[in-house]
């Protein structure tokens, strides 16, 4: 579906969503949008994309920033990666501990030297993992100039071996952005990796095939290769249009353009 500029899409993570508090996630997401799209007065898409994910990190309702798992030594591990489709400026961060992993992707990403930083911030974060409901958090956007970022956060799965890294902080993998499209990933990042639906949608944009046409034809790849209950996507294109695809029973997402704001929790087709 097209939108009018400027835009935000944002997703809680694609999983089973049983027995959660439904609504506190989708309040969480209402904020999350509001927050995130308050920074298309003084900044572009890359800041909306940084405050909508930050929100969420912060709520401890999603696999992310306070609410991120842990792994099998009792530690938590974060991953979180950004990209500003204009320039193809990226930054990525793995294997930190944070409160706003997202901000340390961005500080990685102005300072322009290097893309993934690993294991560079450890800062004392309480962790509410037990209230966690969701799963990896991501965001994209386009503002009025026509830029498109994309961003990803997540905690990782729990009980995961110390230092592994999933698909988040990876472009093409749980995140990418150019001038043609934006994309999030969530879902088993060891499958994610081996196929890269970010860039895979990209590719397929810039072949000519509609935004809609682009996931759904990643989605069903990537379902046929690894079965169900493994991957959901979020993206924008130049043009405004936005697209949601999952395999999985749930992906609560919301949006937000110039005339209006929705939110979703199951709803396989609505965006």
């Amino acid at each position: 579906m097209r939108y009018n500029k400027p835009i935000l899409l944002i997703h809680g993570g694609a999983g089973t969503w049983r027995n959660v508090d439904k609504e506190k996630s989708l309040s969480v997401m209402q904020e999350s949008l509001d927050r995130g799209y308050s920074e298309f007065r003084t900044g572009g898409s890359i800041e909306a994309v940084v405050e909508a994910i930050a929100v969420m990190e912060d709520s401890g309702v999603f696999n992310a920033g306070v609410g991120s798992v842990k792994n099998s030594e009792g530690k938590v591990e974060m991953d979180a990666g950004l990209m500003f489709g204009r320039t193809l400026s990226i930054g990525a961060v793995a294997s930190i501990r944070a409160r706003n992993p997202i901000r340390k992707a961005y500080q990685v990403l102005k300072e322009g030297r290097h893309v993934l930083m690993v294991r560079t911030y450890w800062e004392d974060v309480d962790v509410n993992e037990g209230h966690a409901q969701g799963d990896t958090v991501g965001a994209v956007a386009l503002d009025e100039q026509g830029n498109l970022s994309a961003g990803t956060s997540t905690g990782g799965i729990r009980g995961k071996l110390p230092g592994r890294v999933g698909d988040s902080p990876i472009p093409g993998a749980g995140f990418y952005a150019t001038e043609r499209v934006a994309v999030s990933c969530t879902g088993v990042g060891e499958l994610i990796l081996k196929v890269l639906p970010a860039k895979e949608i990209d590719t397929l944009r810039a072949m000519g095939y509609s935004l809609e046409d682009s996931l759904r034809a990643v989605l069903n790849k990537f379902t046929a290769t690894f079965g169900r209950d493994n991957l959901g996507m979020i993206a924008l294109d130049s043009e405004g249009n936005a697209a949601a695809s999952f395999n999985t029973e749930a992906m609560p997402r919301g949006i937000r353009w110039r005339e209006g704001k929705r939110v979703f929790f199951k709803e396989v087709d609505s965006l």
